[in-house]
């Protein structure tokens, strides 16, 4: 995924607010806080403000999602888009692998995972349902919407949306779409990240880097779409990087339950 320099600065932010480690119990702690995670990534306590908790974001059948729908459980979220060829894929590898072992968890009422878009341009309902049928699972959800939704929506948690143009020379070393056959023409800059949101809706985790999907499968014709770097990443994941073994860490303190090996 391309980054400016605006979005390295947000980046850096970020992990600046994710190193601090505050005096008191992970799961006491107070309201703006931050506190190393010991499973990976950084709890916190930030109450998620009503415009974005009231997002209008859709489902892969185009029906309308908010985050508000979601009270009472705890969800795990993360950023993606289908035309990336570096990191995404491995993001929904991660999401999957996730979104199973929930299902077979006794935490299956009382977890949902969210695989959120921050492409409003491209990925429409019909796209993304595509994007899960090539993986012929649907323990998990994958959400899009409006470039200026998504934006409210993602802006919240750090991974501002920008459109950043392919250059002639790009394009010409880049696989076609997966869907299309075409090459794309632009990219969407933005941080990677997957979070947790508590039962009161509160910013419960973070965790930030390339996705590690370790041993898991990516979809042949996803795995075809990955440039040079993608297939990079995927067989040697860049750090910092995050696993579902730290979301599964995460899950046992935020929602009390076990989830995973």
């Amino acid at each position: 995924m391309l980054y400016s320099k605006a979005m390295m600065k947000k980046v850096l932010g970020l992990i600046a607010t994710c190193s601090l480690i505050l005096v008191g119990n992970a799961s006491s702690h107070a309201a703006g806080s931050a506190t190393a995670a010991p499973g990976g990534g950084t709890f916190l306590s930030q109450p998620i403000p009503a415009n974005v908790l009231n997002a209008p974001l859709f489902d892969i059948n185009g029906k309308k999602v908010t985050l508000a729908q979601y009270k009472g459980q705890t969800v795990v979220i993360a950023d993606f888009l289908t035309t990336c060829q570096e990191i995404c894929p491995m993001t929904s590898a991660n999401m999957r692998q996730i979104g199973d072992a929930v299902a077979a968890s006794s935490g299956k009422t009382k977890v949902s995972v969210l695989e959120v878009s921050v492409d409003g341009w491209r990925d429409t309902a019909s796209r993304l349902k595509a994007y899960q049928a090539l993986f012929g699972d649907y323990n998990w959800s994958i959400l899009g919407g409006t470039t200026a939704n998504l934006n409210t929506f993602w802006s919240y948690f750090g991974a501002s949306i920008q459109k950043v143009a392919y250059s002639a020379a790009d394009m010409k070393k880049l696989p076609v779409d997966w869907q299309t056959g075409k090459v794309n023409t632009f990219d969407i800059s933005h941080t990677d990240e997957v979070v947790l949101v508590g039962p009161k809706q509160t910013w419960s985790w973070l965790d930030l880097g390339n996705p590690n999907p370790g041993k898991a499968s990516i979809p042949t014709k996803l795995k075809a779409f990955l440039s040079d770097d993608g297939l990079s990443n995927l067989a040697h994941p860049q750090e910092p990087s995050w696993t579902p073994s730290a979301v599964y860490s995460a899950l046992k303190t935020v929602a009390g339950v076990k989830v995973g090996a």
